[in-house]
């Protein structure tokens, strides 16, 4: 197979498609590593308070997991007004998060806190809710007072 060439601008030597195409690569690939280096570099460092906390949270929440194992939950057939179907009604904890994983963009549900569990509930009703009526603009409820048109979130 002939190699194209390609004459330089100023005549003084030919260059080859491939060898540009070779050069560039390369080129990319340092950029890349260089990229991936200092995207690590400028990662925040959490505080040790903070890894101290997540432990902390991290020990009792595995305890709490295993001690809610244990306890039966009746009436579970409504929770707050909304109906839950049968079939997680009798599910445990652990194949609920299964199930999240199942439905989530990402797996990895169990592993977070509660509070980011919460925070995702929001969103997914939030989006919902949008779907729901057809992303006409409805008054919007406070979430620090409840009432309505206090807060457009």
């Amino acid at each position: 197979m002939k190699k194209r060439k390609m004459i330089n601008i100023d005549d003084t030597e030919d260059v080859y498609y491939e060898d540009v195409i070779k050069k560039v690569k390369e080129i990319k690939d340092i950029v890349d590593k260089d990229h991936t280096i200092l995207t690590e570099q400028f990662k925040s460092k959490t505080k040790i308070s903070q890894r101290i906390i997540q432990w902390i949270l991290n020990v009792f929440g595995t305890v709490y997991v295993l001690i809610e194992r244990f306890i039966e939950y009746p009436n579970d057939d409504v929770i707050l007004g909304m109906n839950i179907d049968e079939d997680l009604q009798t599910m445990s904890r652990k194949n609920l998060c299964r199930y999240m994983d199942a439905v989530l963009p990402e797996r990895g549900f169990f592993d977070i806190q509660s509070t980011s569990k919460i925070r995702l509930g929001c969103q997914l009703l939030r989006e919902y809710k949008e779907l729901k009526k057809g992303k006409s603009k409805q008054p919007t409820v406070s979430a620090e007072t409840g009432a309505y048109g206090d807060v457009d979130f």
